[in-house]
């Protein structure tokens, strides 16, 4: 997944939730900047740290499948 599509999610994800970015911000320690710019798909690098505490800000976890993988019902299960 690119940092383009893993931004899409996030704020589909958050805005699911009812969450503002600054709310998702402050609640894994980046600036509302980042996650705007995440979203936007503006960012062109995040890092793995910061990756780690907005996915669990979200409660979420980060996947690896093999790369062109069509996504299956097992893919889509809580």
């Amino acid at each position: 997944m690119e940092l383009e599509e893993l931004g899409r999610q996030i704020s589909r994800v958050r805005r699911d939730r009812r969450l503002s970015q600054d709310e998702l911000a402050h609640a894994c320690g980046l600036s509302r900047q980042t996650i705007s710019g995440l979203e936007r798909g503006e960012l062109t690098d995040l890092g793995l740290r910061k990756l780690e505490r907005l996915l669990e800000a979200l409660d979420l976890e980060l996947g690896v499948r093999p790369r062109h993988h069509p996504i299956t019902l097992d893919d889509l299960a809580p």
